[in-house]
């Protein structure tokens, strides 16, 4: 997969786990907003060189909000990427 593919479908993706969250969460909205933002801004920088930067950002999301880990891709992506 090409980088600028992978970074569009994840950023739809997490628009739509964004809304999932915030109608699960209703409390935490503004936690979801900053998780969020925070992801946005790394897959508007995201290169293979700072691959593994977005990959464990999305680990930590994941401790807080387990729905979070839907955004990690599976290995054969990464290796594509990385090979890119």
């Amino acid at each position: 997969m090409k980088m600028e593919k992978f970074k569009a479908v994840s950023i739809a993706k997490l628009n739509e786990l964004s809304r999932k969250l915030k109608e699960k969460y209703p409390d935490r909205v503004s936690r979801v907003d900053y998780i969020v933002d925070v992801l946005m801004a790394k897959l508007h920088t995201l290169d293979k060189h700072n691959l593994h930067d977005y990959l464990f950002t999305v680990h930590l999301a994941s401790r807080e909000f387990k729905e979070f880990i839907e955004l990690a891709p599976d290995e054969k992506t990464v290796v594509e990427l990385l090979e890119e």
